[in-house]
């Protein structure tokens, strides 16, 4: 049996909160997992310490979840920043070992927070740079920390991670694991051979991206949205500029499974709370959703996609 494992999300924020947490444990096993996954990745872990960071509950996964805490031998450490309601964070506050949990403050912050005296204090780098990946560098720690250092330098190796990891190349979980242990090793994203020349590429590929959207691009009433376009990696782009090319608060990217439609929701209108929306809308076709309040995401029937933007419409309104 290891003796520590880090399950964790495989963006900016969940790449750089697992490095942190490597940075403190760096003989730990690294393995990405996802709020659908997360039941399955727990139950076939098998380790004296758990450490999880950034991820979010599925709905309809919180009870088996809440069983896995409670019946796990492991140590289970929880760090995470979705929203999640009061009796929830109770429960689990009872189940685990350590449960950290703040919305509005990136995982990658609150690994750092917490390990910062036991770390090299340079790998507070790490945590900037989970932070400005996630949209949430605007919080005391962040703003108050970023002024120590060259401001254009992070955001350049942040960047480098964000866009980089959008290429075939470094979209694996081995790259990604890769990508952590350096960053634990005190090095920055730009010294990961491959990853500025693939973040170069997906800025290419992102402005080509636009001028398809805006061909193939519909909307329907306050939505914008975009079916099964060839580049799963930038799903999130994707919706934000079905958005824009449709002038709509709201935009989606469909793409089909097998057995179900994955949805990515982005907006141009900070006033929606994505993570309320997805949640309600998808839960009304039959499916789930959540994230974050700018950025969220759903898994419905395959179906059921007009019925989930009537629904979502619906509930706008």
């Amino acid at each position: 049996m290891q003796e520590t494992v880090i399950l964790t999300h495989a963006d900016t924020d969940g790449i750089c909160a697992g490095a942190v947490s490597l940075s403190r444990f760096p003989d730990a096993g690294i393995f990405f997992t996802k709020p659908v996954s997360l039941a399955h990745d727990l139950k076939h872990t098998e380790a004296k310490k758990i450490i999880i960071t950034d991820i979010a509950l599925s709905k309809p996964d919180i009870p088996e979840i809440l069983n896995l805490f409670e019946k796990k031998k492991s140590e289970i450490l929880y760090f995470d920043h979705h929203p999640l309601n009061k009796s929830v964070k109770n429960e689990i506050s009872n189940l685990v070992k350590l449960f950290i949990h703040e919305e509005g403050v990136s995982a990658s912050e609150l690994v750092y927070r917490y390990y910062q005296n036991s770390i090299p204090k340079e790998r507070v780098w790490i945590a900037l740079y989970g932070a400005i990946g996630d949209y949430t560098e605007h919080t005391p720690f962040v703003e108050e920390r970023i002024k120590n250092w060259d401001k254009r330098a992070v955001y350049f190796e942040v960047s480098t991670i964000s866009l980089g990891i959008k290429n075939e190349e470094f979209s694996g979980y081995n790259a990604k694991r890769e990508i952590v242990r350096f960053l634990a090793e005190g090095k920055n994203p730009s010294d990961v051979p491959g990853l500025v020349r693939n973040a170069k590429n997906a800025v290419n590929r992102e402005f080509d991206l636009y001028e398809t959207i805006k061909r193939k691009a519909k909307s329907f009433e306050r939505i914008g949205y975009v079916i099964d376009l060839p580049s799963y990696g930038f799903r999130g782009s994707s919706a934000l500029f079905a958005a824009t090319v449709t002038n709509s608060p709201l935009g989606i990217c469909a793409h089909t499974r097998e057995k179900y439609i994955d949805i990515t929701m982005r907006t141009r209108d900070y006033g929606l709370k994505l993570n309320v929306l997805a949640e309600q809308a998808a839960e009304t076709v039959g499916g789930s959703g959540g994230g974050h309040p700018h950025a969220a995401g759903a898994k419905i029937p395959k179906n059921a996609f007009k019925d989930f933007l009537k629904a979502l419409n619906d509930i706008m309104k």
